[in-house]
């Protein structure tokens, strides 16, 4: 089976199981430190409608582009390795036992379609050949979604709302002026760059995940290649996927996929975006790795198949399940617009 007709097979059943599920609006048994007020369905069946506009505003011709992630800069066939040392507490789910997951990795521009435009950068990875219940999805698969920045600018998904309708209404200058959101400018501010290469960086998943029955985690990943690129001479729109090029021609690509487990509820919220989690307090721990070669990823047949991959958080074992307020409501934010824009690749009648 090709990838391409693999991901078709995917897609459209997590779509229609995922449309029953946001159905039921069942928050189901609460983790310690969540925090849910009951408003969370009806929040995200707004923010999904904002979104859908912005997007439509975006792109008012031919296929919509995600809302984040937007531009694909290329899309591999990874393994990826669960440490023979992982320690016994963090032992949960696909990290119980040494084994090795077939792996399909995207890199993603944020928001911009020119790398030389500052911009976050995230990396999203789908193991499959994965046992277990799932929380939401396909069973035999579990996705990670992370950025290159460790924390999310909007804390709560109210605050998100807010710039999603601000962007709609070009609004943007006076909302920043708004002493509220300075935190969140800060962090917009900080968050943007222009790194050599996504192969060179470091991501994170800004937000927690279960592990096990009573575990609170994040996850991030850190280049372990001794390969790193040369910051250009000149920026250029592909600058990004030139430099993954190169990096391959010359040597394989290694990430460090690691585990940061909560101490506390306090210093450590699951209902706060923003709040980074101190790592001299908790630091990252290492439980598997993550690696590719050289392979073709640049060709108009490669992209499309990389555009059309779809990534859920919530596509996910149970003993990982997404935490918090902020993620509840991306299951079904994600899940619409994958439709949405399923939706716009399908040719007129």
């Amino acid at each position: 089976m090709t990838r391409l007709n693999a991901i078709r097979r995917l897609s459209l059943p997590t779509v229609l199981l995922s449309t029953l599920l946001c159905a039921t609006g069942a928050l189901g048994q609460q983790f310690a430190g969540e925090q849910f007020n009951g408003q969370e369905d009806a929040l995200a069946a707004q923010m999904s409608s904002l979104i859908k506009q912005v997007v439509q505003n975006r792109y008012p011709t031919g296929t919509l582009r995600r809302f984040n992630q937007a531009k694909s800069l290329g899309c591999f066939d990874a393994r990826f390795s669960v440490n023979e040392n992982v320690p016994a507490k963090l032992r949960f789910g696909i990290f119980s036992h040494p084994a090795n997951y077939p792996a399909w990795v995207r890199f993603a521009n944020a928001s911009t379609q020119d790398d030389e435009d500052k911009d976050l950068r995230g990396m999203s990875i789908r193991l499959s050949g994965v046992s277990g219940d799932v929380a939401w999805g396909q069973p035999g698969y579990q996705d990670f979604v992370l950025n290159s920045h460790p924390v999310l600018f909007a804390a709560t998904p109210e605050e998100f709302q807010e710039f999603i309708q601000a962007q709609l209404d070009d609004d943007m200058l006076w909302y920043f002026l708004n002493p509220a959101h300075w935190d969140s400018l800060l962090i917009l501010l900080n968050a943007r760059g222009r790194p050599a290469s996504p192969f060179d960086i470091r991501y994170w998943s800004t937000t927690p995940y279960q592990l096990g029955p009573n575990q609170a985690v994040k996850y991030s990943v850190k280049p372990c290649s001794d390969y790193r690129s040369e910051k250009p001479n000149d920026y250029t729109n592909n600058y990004l996927r030139a430099a993954m090029q190169t990096h391959l021609e010359n040597a394989a690509v290694c990430f460090d996929f690691m585990l940061q487990s909560q101490t506390n509820n306090r210093d450590m919220p699951i209902e706060d975006a923003s709040a980074e989690w101190d790592e001299d307090e908790s630091p990252f721990v290492p439980v598997a790795r993550l690696t590719f070669g050289h392979q073709p990823f640049i060709s108009t047949e490669a992209l499309d198949i990389c555009e059309q991959s779809e990534f859920n958080p919530w596509q996910s074992l149970t003993e990982h399940k997404p935490l918090g307020r902020m993620n509840y409501v991306r299951k079904q934010i994600y899940q619409e617009l994958s439709a949405f824009r399923m939706q716009s690749r399908q040719p007129n009648p």
